[in-house]
């Protein structure tokens, strides 16, 4: 298996960097021979777009999976439509230290789309007698965040992204008893 493992440098002994579309570098392994190879990545102080590009350059150099911190929503969408595996919650290591903790299972297969799910089930009964209500519930929700800012000024400037998408559902249901 050719592992992407993302990096302040370009061999073993560099430390690991947690961010994938703004990694400085990349380190290639291939977990059966050994063989390593180091990528800069060219495309980490873009203006946008950094995520897809390292997306594109795994593909390119027909990487499997990747070891990460964490993946942006279009990286990820980029990398699942390359059938290319994420694991992500890479910490702070050396190349060679998350290499053997990837080997050794640490890291499980991440085949979720970015999105949390929730779903739940509340009953509460009143007392019995005239005018006791039973209350009943159900509800399960979805959510995904993402969005665009951009910031500056006199000194310097900056941009970021955040925002939220999501949406839910919920039933209750209110009956006199």
């Amino acid at each position: 298996m050719k592992l992407c493992i993302t990096a302040t440098g370009n061999d073993l002994n560099a430390a690991t960097d947690a961010a994938f579309g703004r990694a400085p570098w990349f380190v290639l392994i291939d977990t059966e021979s050994g063989a390593t190879q180091g990528i800069e990545n060219t495309n980490s102080q873009a203006a946008q777009g950094a995520g897809i590009a390292a997306a594109q350059t795994m593909t390119e150099h027909g990487v499997d999976a990747v070891l990460t911190g964490r993946l942006g929503p279009k990286a990820r969408t980029a990398l699942e439509s390359s059938g290319i595996g994420m694991h992500e919650g890479l910490g702070r290591s050396t190349v060679a230290e998350a290499l053997e903790q990837f080997q050794a299972g640490h890291y499980g297969q991440d085949a979720t789309s970015g999105q949390t799910a929730s779903t739940g089930t509340s009953s509460r009964q009143a007392p019995t007698g005239p005018g006791a209500v039973r209350m009943q519930g159900n509800g399960s929700g979805m959510g995904q965040g993402r969005g665009k800012g951009k910031g500056g000024c006199r000194c310097g400037s900056g941009s970021g992204s955040g925002a939220g998408r999501g949406g839910g559902q919920g039933q209750g249901r209110r009956r006199g008893q």
